[in-house]
């Protein structure tokens, strides 16, 4: 029984190892040690920081943090140790909100503007041509992300000042990026869907999924459906949105009407729009926007 106690702990310690390394070599795979933003700002609003990244150091940990939300909480990931790293990171900008008791961070938000760049995620989901042709710089908002200890109205409300700031400094028009709803499940995609069609603002931007992730059976089950309206319960479907997704629509955000579907994640990604010059007034107050 000792052996293979003994054993088990040697074969977990390797295991660790290997992951550390596989960390580290993502994290210079893509050049996150050398690591600069292109707009720096930092505040504190009680008990907490609110910057933007300064260095690898406080990407890499803004990095270890969506790993352990997306990779281990959400996909039941059984890895110890990793990153959530792409190409675009060490080109974005990240916003950072650090508990100073801990000094953890305990929530993130990747930040792409238009003014820096011409590459954005959304666009390897989304055909997005005639939303990047509208007037004045735009801000991509992707990788949202806080800690599952720290996810109350404070925490929402203070990645959004940061953002807020950001656009201030960047002269931001437009704010977009692909909001997600935890499901894979045909009928519950549209359910959602017809959900979103018929109760929220609705973009009049004609931008729709790129062929690689279209819900290919959404025409057929929005069909059945509509043939059989007992399926659909409003009030189950507003549980499965998020807080995430409900805070852009209170801020006055609008959602293009057919979501993209990301295997990877397991989830579906619908494309929202804010325009700062259609805020929700009471909000555009409250954040001085």
């Amino acid at each position: 029984m000792r052996v293979a106690a003994r054993a088990f702990r040697k074969i977990r310690s390797v295991k660790s190892a290997i992951e550390k390394i596989d960390r580290r070599m993502k994290l210079h795979h893509y050049n996150i040690r050398n690591f600069r933003p292109h707009v720096s700002f930092e505040f504190e609003r009680g008990k907490f920081i609110l910057k933007t990244a300064q260095n690898g150091a406080e990407l890499a940990a803004c990095l270890q943090l969506r790993f352990e939300v997306f990779h281990r909480e959400y996909m039941k990931k059984k890895r110890t140790y990793g990153v959530d790293v792409d190409r675009l990171d060490d080109i974005c900008d990240h916003l950072v909100i650090i508990e100073k008791e801990s000094n953890r961070v305990i929530g993130t938000y990747r930040l792409n503007s238009s003014r820096f760049t011409e590459e954005f995620y959304t666009a390897t989901e989304f055909n997005i041509e005639e939303l990047l042709r509208a007037p004045g710089n735009k801000l991509e908002l992707g990788r949202a992300c806080i800690d599952r200890e720290f996810r109350n109205g404070t925490v929402i409300s203070l990645l959004w000042r940061g953002i807020f700031e950001y656009a201030r400094l960047t002269e931001t028009q437009l704010l977009f990026g692909c909001t997600s709803i935890k499901t894979m499940e045909p009928l519950q995609i549209g359910l959602v869907t017809k959900h979103v069609r018929d109760t929220l603002p609705v973009d009049e931007l004609r931008v729709r999924p790129v062929k690689k992730h279209k819900v290919k059976s959404l025409k057929t089950v929005l069909e059945y459906i509509e043939a059989n309206p007992y399926e659909y319960d409003r009030e189950s479907i507003e549980g499965m949105i998020p807080t995430l997704f409900t805070s852009y629509l209170n801020l006055g955000a609008k959602v293009c009407a057919e979501p993209a579907i990301d295997r990877e994640f397991g989830c579906i990604d619908f494309l929202t729009v804010l325009r700062l010059d259609e805020m929700n007034p009471v909000m555009k107050g409250k954040y001085k926007v």
